[in-house]
């Protein structure tokens, strides 16, 4: 098993968000971008002589922001950092939620880390 979230939560910060947190966003200031993650698998892909060789990880990140252009944009960036660490995108989807403050955009990313 492997700890991704340190690194996650890194390349986010370096995005254009205003704001990165885990799970769920705590404030909801207008105008701000945010952002929120979370690990949703960690199991073990393969194993050799009992010893566990890779894990499948997934993560899902979802972005908050005033406009939906605004989701794209950062969804772009999110993207981008997410393949440079090697995930493959497997989910990109808008989220319509009624009375909302913010448009939400849910993206989610798997890989197979090959453990050291």
């Amino acid at each position: 098993m492997i700890n991704v979230k340190p690194q996650i939560y890194k390349i986010l910060t370096e995005t254009s968000a205003d704001d990165v947190f885990y799970f769920y966003p705590e404030t909801w200031v207008k105008g701000k971008k945010l952002i929120s993650y979370y690990e949703l698998d960690n199991s073990e892909a393969t194993n050799a002589d009992d010893e566990e060789y890779s894990s499948n990880v997934a993560i899902q990140i979802d972005i908050w922001c005033d406009k939906p252009s605004e989701c794209s944009s950062l969804a772009i960036e999110v993207n981008k950092k997410m393949r440079d660490m090697g995930f493959h995108r497997t989910l990109c989807l808008d989220l319509h939620e009624e009375n909302a403050i913010k448009h939400h955009k849910t993206m989610r990313f798997e890989k197979e880390e090959i453990l050291e």
